[in-house]
């Protein structure tokens, strides 16, 4: 048996614990590094090894690839550019695949860092959930060269249901960006729409019903809205995150001089959320701020 890990992980957050945990299962040598170390026990019982920093990680891997999901830019900035960052560390012919949602011009940055050095890189972020990375069936937007991205097909497939190449480095960014958008104002409408029916005396899981099929339909009413009847806020994927991806969009907006009234109303809605110390629930608890927001708002 191969003792050396071929691929590298960095990141085991909610979504990064569960991909990884697929890799493991499809039989890939892994080498695991989180910023909380208590995090890769139950991986390193599976049959990963644990790598103390990137650069640790990047000496074991050696040119294979390493996979990155962390929490924000901020986090990919230090595991690539900081004092112990990979761009300084990994070997030529390394492939660097970003899963996370990172700003655009970042993601351009590392790509031109690791063409510097001789190594590739992808943005590859997903769609799909906490529950999506759990059966291996999230939707993957790619961005970067296609050599690159059928050389990561393969893990891909492992946990991914569907992979589209969407253009050059940034583009897969682009991509997740329209996504966060069309998701944080959806959650939003919907939990709107189920709080105002339900005020005036109709019960909220046979108006999410009764949506079922027709043009309101979709992936957010059928999973999101069931977790708003149900109040079932436990986070799969946290308000705090949904926020950060909104201001992201805000943020590329601006720096090209664009007008997005919709995502800027948006972008207060989740604020007002996180600012009321609800940013720790899953984005379905929105519901729970537009309750809160109106009890403030409007008291009797």
């Amino acid at each position: 048996m191969n003792t050396i890990p071929s691929v590298g992980f960095i990141g085991l957050g909610l979504m990064g614990h569960a991909m990884a945990k697929q890799l493991i299962k499809a039989g890939y040598s892994l080498c695991i590094h989180s910023r909380t170390a208590s995090k890769a026990v139950p991986l390193v019982a599976l049959g990963a090894t644990y790598a103390q920093t990137p650069v640790q990680l990047a000496k074991i891997v050696k040119n294979n690839i390493i996979i990155v999901c962390v929490t924000d830019s901020t986090a990919l900035e230090d595991v690539m550019l900081g004092a112990q960052g990979l761009l300084s560390h990994i070997d030529p012919g390394c492939l660097v695949i970003d899963m996370g949602t990172s700003r655009f011009d970042l993601t351009q940055t590392l790509a031109k860092q690791a063409q510097v050095k001789g190594a590739h890189f992808l943005d590859a972020p997903v769609s799909g959930g906490q529950i999506g990375a759990q059966q291996g069936t999230l939707s993957i937007m790619a961005g970067g060269h296609p050599a690159q991205l059928e050389r990561a097909q393969p893990l891909f497939n492992t946990m991914a249901k569907q992979t589209t190449h969407v253009g050059g480095n940034g583009c897969g960014q682009l991509a997740k960006t329209a996504n966060q958008m069309i998701v944080g104002a959806t959650l939003n409408i919907v939990a709107e729409a189920l709080f105002l029916a339900k005020k005036n005396g109709a019960d909220p899981a046979k108006v999410r019903a009764a949506l079922g099929g027709g043009f309101a339909d979709s992936k957010i009413l059928q999973l999101h809205g069931q977790r708003m009847v149900d109040k079932a806020f436990t986070p799969g994927a946290r308000a705090t995150t949904q926020l950060k991806d909104l201001q992201q969009a805000a943020d590329l907006a601006q720096s090209c001089e664009l007008n997005l009234p919709l995502n800027q109303a948006c972008l207060s809605q989740w604020q007002g959320m996180v600012d009321a110390d609800l940013g720790g629930l899953d984005q379905a608890g929105i519901l729970a701020w537009v309750e809160l927001n109106n009890e403030q708002s409007c008291p009797k």
